[in-house]
């Protein structure tokens, strides 16, 4: 295995500067013009091509970036399937949910999970979601600078602690400074960055060492050891149901997907940001990309023994110097990408739904902008930590989607497309369907049945039973929500 040279340095020095100059351009700007609106809301001014950067890149970060070249690596061309579920949920969401959320959101300024509940259902239901939804994307964080330290760990050979130190710093720095609208900026290059680095330079290269794609799927056929890696459906189906359960729902109850919706300019840029990210960008175009990688590292290093270890590997075996600088920002973009999202979504949650809300409804928007800084320190510290409890990454992104998805899904839909659906119904489905997949992951998930399928068998029954058992509340505001759909 090659050194980085000072050219590959160059290049990541380079695009550290670049995010850091994004965020202090924006804070100085903020100087003139005031605060929190901007970072929490980006304006509300976001166009296409910015939404559509910065939703796909708040989804396809380094958590996904390094966990399919790890996918790839064990399970073959089938663990493309885990980010083609995610492109079927966004797309979903383009269709059924951007429009009413958006809509709403113009109408009332809203800004949070919390926010939504709070409007259809009421103030107890609305704090519950924010709990919720902001402990699961703060976990979210963590698996994010996961992914970046073992980048930095086998590529500038550096201790995994300090890496995940490196990595989590320079998410704090920008961010900090910035709030959402450099998040959405710096999106923009990160995921330009991201598809030059892995579909335009690594896919290409690494397809000709191993000598196209029927040669690389003729060499895994012929050992019987990665014969299923050339199957489709080699996942199985009771992973790939673990898969759906996990991750269908995501798009409909994400802050960060939320937030891109408030941030775009309208509707129709929030629907196209939407689907563009779910067809072409998420499947085929990142989901067989990312996962090949891996398939090349099992035929070109078989005896890697960290599998979330073969895209880095593959970056700096496969490519030339400068070039290989290149793809490691690039990598290092796509965490970047999706922990700066999953940060800003929970610092946006207690900034609006517990300071402004609970504490001191009376904060100023200088107020709220210098609490909103404070706690991006305070939940990206928390972060931190975590990243050094976290051994896979991919089990903590997906615990931390189970976590939300089991609790939050389907009060959402009932939220969206059921109006007898109550405010009590919505609170006990929350919290018993939440409960019910955590207990259930604390204790094995066992018969091997996944936290997502206790969780949703728990929460869709709460939820109908209760609400037909109850009536409204006076708070729960439906002609002004249902009024959207007219």
């Amino acid at each position: 295995m090659r050194e980085l040279q000072v050219l590959d340095f160059v290049a990541i020095g380079l695009y550290f500067l670049a995010l850091f100059w994004v965020g202090f351009s924006i804070m100085r700007s903020k100087k003139e013009r005031g605060g929190a609106e901007s970072f929490l809301a980006a304006d509300r001014d976001m166009n296409t091509f910015q939404t559509t950067c910065t939703t796909a890149a708040g989804d396809l970060g380094g958590g996904f970036s390094i966990a399919m070249g790890g996918l790839g690596f064990t399970l073959g061309i089938s663990g493309s399937w885990l980010i083609a579920i995610s492109g079927l949920s966004i797309v979903l969401a383009s269709f059924f949910m951007v429009p009413k959320v958006k809509i709403w959101a113009d109408k009332v300024k809203g800004l949070t999970t919390g926010d939504l509940f709070e409007a259809r259902f009421d103030r107890r239901t609305g704090t519950l979601a924010t709990i919720v939804i902001g402990f699961a994307w703060a976990a979210f964080v963590g698996g994010q600078i996961v992914a970046g330290g073992k980048l930095l760990q086998v590529t500038m050979h550096l201790d995994l602690g300090l890496a995940i130190l490196v990595v989590g710093t320079i998410i704090l720095g920008y961010t900090t400074m910035g709030g959402l609208k450099a998040v959405i900026y710096t999106d923009v290059l990160q995921m330009v960055i991201l598809m030059v680095g892995i579909i335009f330079l690594l896919v290409p290269i690494g397809l000709y060492k191993v000598g196209g794609w029927n040669a690389m799927m003729q060499t895994l056929a012929a050992d019987p050891n990665t014969l299923s890696m050339t199957d489709w459906g080699a996942a199985g189906w009771k992973t790939m149901l673990g898969w759906f359960f996990s991750v269908i729902p995501i798009w409909f109850i994400s802050v960060v997907g939320l937030q891109r919706i408030v941030a775009a300019r309208d509707v129709k840029t929030a629907r196209w940001a939407f689907f563009l990210t779910g067809v072409p960008i998420e499947w085929p175009v990142f989901a067989i990309g990312s996962t090949i990688v891996g398939m090349f590292a099992r035929i070109l290093m078989p005896e890697l023994s960290d599998p979330e270890l073969a895209t880095p590997m593959m970056i700096l075996n496969l490519l030339p110097v400068g070039m290989a600088g290149l793809v490691i920002a690039a990598y290092i973009a796509a965490v970047m990408s999706t922990a700066d999202s999953c940060l800003i979504g929970p610092v946006a949650i207690f900034t609006n739904d517990i300071y402004r809300k609970l504490l001191r409804p009376e904060a100023s928007d200088a107020d709220l902008v210098r609490v909103a800084r404070f706690s991006t320190v305070i939940i990206g510290i928390i972060a931190i930590g975590s990243a050094y409890l976290a051994p896979s990454v991919v089990k903590l992104i997906l615990y931390a989607y189970t976590f939300s998805a089991a609790g939050v899904f389907f009060p959402m839909l009932g939220l969206l497309f059921w109006k007898r659906a109550t405010a009590s119904g919505a609170f006990w489905s929350i919290l018993l369907g939440g409960s019910s997949a955590l207990v259930w992951i604390v204790i094995g998930e066992p018969m091997g049945f996944a936290a997502s399928y206790i969780g949703w068998l728990v929460s869709l029954p709460v939820l109908v039973g209760v609400s037909l058992a109850t009536t409204h509340k006076p708070e729960e505001d439906l002609q002004t929500f249902y009024s959207l759909n007219q």
